[in-house]
């Protein structure tokens, strides 16, 4: 370095001046390079933003091998679902001579200034699965789960469910702490669908800032619409742990714990079992215990909680480690343990034909499908075999007076042959009877017979939606083979429902389909898209994330 500035310096001095100049030059366009190169990336992630799918009927998506996978690999869709807006029409709710109209909602993005829960505090000792499993083995009855929400990011289910976790309590949404709204969790359907994919039983949280019973009431009822699909097995619980931050300043104890009773009660009445949370101090010292008349999960991380009041779950550590997780997860442990799976609260529509299960019919063997409801839960249908397609008879051996007669007929398709009998000439009551053994009137010796033709049972041939059937006759006197006649097809299809192949976006048609169930013919029609645009709640930070 030392001898380039001496060569440097001997340089004169309009020659350094033009040295320094290209130098500056230089510089300046690797960092506007740089700038524009910044710039456009973040510009290219807000217009792939823009052009993100609503993936909400994950559609769960039961459940199978494919919704295992969404569960599993869901990075890339998170932020096509942040602006999703309940379309469901807005319903009202009865309790206790009480109504309320279940708020609409949004998908909140993951990191949401809404989410007061982002900033919960965490403590307790750095624990793994392996050493959770062994912690309470001598304690009795219990069972080993988590709690999780879209903080957590994207979950390996499956080795969350070899690592020997037995349930999962699940977050499916929150109050804002500002305006009030409420929220889904973005993972919400992701991680129910893949807890349950995989054998691990599922509880729920709602996590509240609700300042008034109404608002707890409305909280209940969103909460159970949105779970009624799901197979809820463990508790859903009231979470409210905002006392004297933003909207809830004014809420105190008391206020808190009417609202979680009207909560509690209204989950009961649902069906489920409700659960009350809440940590040591406030259950100590804002809220009383004994008001709530159901089970409590104790939050207190410590290897060995000091509080005297009785708890059905303890969340002893926000530091958990859990393979399929990554960073901490709340771990806890449950005194009870539910052996059976729930079953959905909900009357089962199976509409969505399962991806590559469809076996098509043969005229040889039924077909079938799967179909799938928004449960999860599966049903195969049966498809009808398909008519053969049938050649013309063909005369194997002529019918003669003395003997019956043979045809055949193939099925173009399968091959399958199908024969029948041809009746046996009646005698000419001429002198000269036809002995040719063709089943025709003797043109030399014409019968007398006045011919009554009847249809052939054994021959017909029943139309379908386009093409005609037809049926062969033969006189009931003489036996001579008739005309045959045509039955026209009907000209209309018995369509089924309309199933939904692709659901429309803001800015993309949707597809949707139906089928004959005679012919098995398909019609396809598009879907409008909405023309919706995104919510004016997500950041331009979260488009580009």
């Amino acid at each position: 370095m030392r001898n380039g500035f001496n060569n440097f310096m001997q340089f004169s001095l309009k020659t350094k001046i033009l040295i320094v100049f290209i130098a500056i030059i230089t510089v300046s366009g690797i960092c506007t390079a740089s700038y524009i190169m910044m710039n456009r990336q973040v510009v290219t992630t807000s217009q792939n933003y823009a052009d993100a799918e609503d993936i909400a009927e994950d559609r769960i998506e039961s459940v199978v091998e494919e919704e295992i996978k969404v569960a599993q690999d869901t990075d890339e869709h998170v932020e096509e679902i942040v602006a999703e807006e309940n379309q469901d029409e807005e319903k009202e709710v009865t309790f206790k001579d009480q109504k309320v109209k279940i708020p609409k909602s949004k998908v909140a993005a993951a990191n949401s200034s809404e989410d007061a829960e982002r900033n919960k505090k965490t403590g307790g000792n750095s624990i793994n699965q392996e050493q959770a499993n062994k912690m309470f083995q001598n304690e009795g009855q219990h069972s080993n789960g988590i709690d999780v929400s879209a903080h957590q990011g994207r979950i390996n289910w499956a080795q969350v469910a070899a690592s020997g976790v037995d349930f999962a309590m699940i977050r499916c949404g929150f109050r804002g702490q500002t305006a009030g709204s409420i929220y889904e969790d973005a993972y919400f359907k992701t991680n129910v669908s893949g807890a349950t994919a995989n054998g691990i039983k599922v509880g729920i949280y709602f996590y509240s800032t609700a300042v008034n019973e109404t608002e707890a009431l409305e909280e209940a009822a969103w909460v159970v619409s949105k779970i009624a699909a799901y197979r809820i097995t463990y508790p859903v619980v009231y979470d409210f742990e905002d006392f004297g931050a933003y909207r809830c300043a004014g809420v105190d104890g008391g206020q808190a714990t009417r609202n979680a009773q009207t909560y509690l009660n209204y989950i009961s009445s649902a069906g489920y079992e409700p659960m009350m949370y809440a940590n040591k101090n406030d259950i100590s010292t804002r809220m009383s215990r004994g008001s709530f008349g159901c089970k409590f999960w104790l939050a207190h991380y410590t290897t060995q909680t000091d509080y005297k009041g009785s708890f059905n779950m303890w969340q002893y550590t926000s530091r958990g480690s859990v393979p399929g997780i990554s960073g901490n997860v709340d771990m806890n442990v449950a005194y009870f343990s539910y052996g059976n799976t729930a079953s959905a609260k909900h009357t089962h529509e199976y509409t969505e034909v399962v991806k590559k299960s469809e076996i098509e019919a043969t005229c040889t063997q039924e077909g079938s499908r799967t179909l799938r409801c928004s449960c999860g839960d599966t049903q195969t249908q049966v498809i009808p075999k398909k008519e053969h397609t049938w050649t013309e008879w063909e005369t194997v051996t002529k019918p003669t007076t003395e003997k019956e007669g043979l045809q055949k007929r193939t099925c173009s398709v399968c091959h399958t042959e199908e024969t029948k009998n041809v009746d046996k000439l009646k005698p000419d009551t001429n002198t000269n009877h036809n002995t040719s053994g063709d089943n025709n009137t003797n043109t030399n010796n014409p019968t007398t017979c006045s011919h009554e033709y009847e249809e052939i049972e054994s021959t017909r041939v029943l139309p379908t939606c386009k093409k005609d059937g037809s049926v062969e006759t033969k006189c009931k006197n003489c036996g001579e083979k008739g005309p045959t006649k045509i039955i026209k097809a009907t000209g209309q299809h018995s369509w089924g429902d309309w199933i939904t192949e692709k659901e429309a976006t803001a800015v993309e048609q949707g597809l949707k389909h139906r089928e004959c169930s005679v012919c098995h013919e398909q019609e396809t029609e598009v879907i409008p898209s909405t023309g919706e645009k995104p919510s004016d709640d997500i950041t331009e930070e979260n488009k580009t994330e």
